[in-house]
């Protein structure tokens, strides 16, 4: 069974007109920044961040931005609710995974790591108080915005409290081998920077990443799948005795475990997709 979207006929047949190049130049990643700075409109702020990168995915960020924070940082918190790869990520560095209802034992030096939307199916109540504690203690957040665009959620990215901000197409429309991904932040690790800067030539960026933005983000909306899901999402929830997440491949049992409803609903949704 699936665990996250899928990749709709039209969005296929956008990929098929990508251009195959050998190598990006400063025009391609001006380009690329417009288009995501368009796309993440609903999480506003991220442009008043003082540095951007391509990323290959959410990961890559993760673990560069990990590395450069790392000198400073005594000990990095996750979230056992979350994404359980941020486990595997974090292996080499001193890391604590806690419950929500814990959030109040974050110490001062540290770094959290959480998603939003999330793993328990969208923005979670626990969100706001997280960040009050981090800013009184002076903790700084990276935000993974990887289910983006799956939920009708709004945010603002802009807050002071997150060192970085970072987004993909991975979930949202299944295409996490593309590793097309953005990260916005005050203080980005050089790893991250340098590849996109004029110092390589622009030789160490991800150019068919570029060029995937630039046949689904003008042409595609965030909830492109979204706002046609949702409606059998909630059908197929009544039907079957479950409750809808705001995340529209999930919903919930009852005894409250997590189901991912992906491959019941997602014919049913191409054919909607297909009247449009």
């Amino acid at each position: 069974m699936t665990v996250w979207s899928f990749c709709p006929n039209a969005i296929r047949n956008q990929l098929s007109t990508i251009v195959i190049k050998n190598k990006g130049n400063a025009d391609d990643l001006l380009e690329y920044r417009r288009l995501w700075a368009e796309w993440i409109s609903d999480f506003k702020g991220c442009d008043t961040k003082k540095m951007w990168a391509i990323t290959n995915g959410i990961h890559d960020a993760i673990i560069n931005q990990v590395a450069h924070v790392s000198r400073r940082v005594k000990t990095f918190y996750t979230f056992n609710t979350d994404y359980r790869f941020y486990n595997t990520i974090l292996k080499p560095y001193n890391h604590i995974s806690i419950s929500p209802t814990d959030l109040t034992k974050i110490t001062p030096d540290s770094y959290v790591i959480v998603s939003q939307p999330n793993h328990e199916g969208g923005i979670t109540p626990w969100f706001d108080p997280l960040k009050e504690h981090c800013r009184k203690y002076n903790i700084k957040i990276f935000l993974d915005c990887a289910f983006y665009g799956t939920t009708f959620d709004k945010l603002d990215a802009s807050d002071l409290v997150f060192d970085a901000v970072a987004f993909s197409l991975s979930k949202n429309f299944l295409l996490a081998g593309f590793r097309a991904g953005i990260v916005f932040g005050d203080d980005l690790s050089p790893s991250l920077t340098v590849p996109i800067s004029n110092y390589f030539n622009y030789n160490y960026f991800n150019v068919q990443a570029v060029e995937c933005a630039k046949v689904i983000l003008p042409n595609f909306k965030p909830t492109y799948i979204t706002e046609v899901a949702k409606p059998h999402q909630i059908n197929y929830c009544v039907n079957n005795n479950l409750v809808p997440a705001d995340i529209w491949m999930w919903a919930f049992d009852e005894h409250k475990n997590k189901v991912c409803i992906t491959d019941a609903i997602k014919d049913y949704i191409q054919l909607d997709l297909d009247k449009h």
